[in-house]
């Protein structure tokens, strides 16, 4: 019984580390996908990944109920499951509009935050192999891509709102923008939780 109760740090490391693998692969697929290139089979490609995901956040959570020693701080690996499952449910998100919408051919500057989305997961991916031998990353990319998603984002609408005449297409357009650019935000609050164990852990 005292062994069920034992900490398995492995398995949370292993968890984090697939969880990041799929959103990787999601976010590229996105990049695809706001290029508009074959874009129904890479919606395809993401879906089974977000369940994924979502399973391993189950798995971590029961996990967490179960156990009275973490490799770090409990609601640290809450917080970071949490957001790693944000990040993968809102790029579903944000391409699965394209399909409900029948939007029909590319949204300005929507490739290029999906590029930075991806660049930033690429970044959290080396921030969390980092995790499991405690070596410290400042992710200071993450940030600085999270400012130039801003400036795109603040480009974006600007000239959605002085091109578009169409009130509907219009609304359609601005909210997976709004999503692209609230995914670039998530990444960014993932970088801090990330950054937080490191601090607390050093």
């Amino acid at each position: 019984m005292f062994k069920k109760l034992l900490p398995k740090e492995e398995k949370y490391f292993e968890n984090f580390r697939t969880m990041i693998f799929h959103i990787d692969d999601m976010a590229r697929y996105a990049v695809k996908i706001f290029e508009f290139e074959d874009v129904q089979t890479h919606i395809l490609k993401m879906k089974p990944l977000e369940e994924l995901c979502d399973e391993i956040t189950y798995k971590i959570t029961n996990r967490l109920n179960k156990t009275f020693i973490t490799p770090f701080d409990r609601e640290d690996i809450f917080a970071l499951t949490k957001r790693l499952d944000d990040i993968s449910d809102m790029l579903l998100g944000a391409t699965v509009r394209v399909e409900t919408f029948h939007i029909s051919k590319k949204i300005d500057y929507a490739d290029k935050l999906a590029a930075i989305i991806h660049s930033q997961v690429k970044e959290l991916d080396a921030a969390i192999q980092d995790l499991k031998v405690k070596r410290v990353n400042e992710m200071k990319t993450v940030k600085s891509l999270e400012r130039e998603a801003d400036r795109i984002y603040q480009q974006a609408i600007k000239e959605l709102f002085e091109k578009e005449k169409d009130a509907i297409e219009l609304i359609k357009k601005k909210e997976i923008i709004d999503l692209l650019e609230q995914t670039c935000d998530k990444c960014q609050s993932t970088a801090n939780v990330i950054t937080s164990i490191f601090i607390k852990n050093a």
